[in-house]
């Protein structure tokens, strides 16, 4: 992994297996970059990226991005063996991995047989087709910082595609490749009776660490570097 950067697009805290999964990653010699600060995702996604790109000109060395989410457990192995196959075929290629309703977040394109669209939770993407992409994208800039517009959500031909299937498609495709990776979802929040009862009978609900019941203290992630 010593010639990999690992970007990561983060709006909350990152899950404990991913950490893990981080700190694995630069443990052989991966370079982790973090986004952190916007809730907007595909503008999260293209400042990541955008800042990728400026770290893969600053180390000539690095051939392949390779883009986690925040609730991914990859083992080292399985983050290897996907950036060998995106560096061996040139192209972006994605791990398998399931969503909440036990669906695989890739479905077929059909205007390129052989080519997926995918969720981009796990994909490896060349530094030069990366770099590629980066040319031909539209600049924008936003607090006096410049960012390339590698992906959006929008409509087309009466459809809406979200911001990772627009990124597949911007990257000719991906490669979707039999490797398995975990996607960490927790179990639905309810209200409590407390907070029903008091709405019921005055309108007051109590504050919100009453209402879910418990807090949290976040430590930071380790071994990464944060971008806001």
């Amino acid at each position: 992994m010593k010639n990999v950067i690992v970007v990561m697009s983060s709006n909350r805290e990152i899950e404990p297996a991913t950490k893990k999964t981080l700190q694995a990653i630069t443990d052989l010699g991966g370079v982790v970059l973090l986004e952190t600060g916007s809730s907007d995702v595909a503008f999260a996604r293209c400042r990541a990226l955008s800042w990728a790109c400026e770290t893969l000109r600053g180390y000539p060395d690095r051939d392949v991005v390779l883009m986690l989410d925040d609730d991914m457990e990859v083992p080292a192995e399985t983050a290897q063996a996907l950036v060998d196959q995106a560096r061996a075929l040139g192209r972006a290629c994605s791990a398998v991995y399931a969503t909440l309703n036990s669906k695989v977040a890739a479905v077929r394109w059909p205007e390129r047989p052989g080519h997926w669209l995918v969720g981009l939770g796990c994909v490896a993407i060349p530094r030069a087709l990366l770099l590629e992409l980066e040319e031909h994208s539209e600049s924008f800039e936003v607090n006096g910082r410049f960012y390339s517009a590698f992906t959006w959500s929008g409509p087309e031909d009466g459809s809406w595609i979200a911001e990772d299937f627009r990124l597949s498609k911007n990257l000719g495709g991906v490669k979707l490749c039999p490797l398995a990776v975990g996607h960490i979802k927790k179990g639905a929040l309810w209200p409590d009776d407390e907070t029903l009862a008091r709405l019921a009978s005055d309108g007051a609900a109590p504050s919100h660490s009453a209402a879910c019941g418990e807090s949290a203290t976040r430590e930071p992630a380790q071994g990464d570097l944060s971008h806001e």
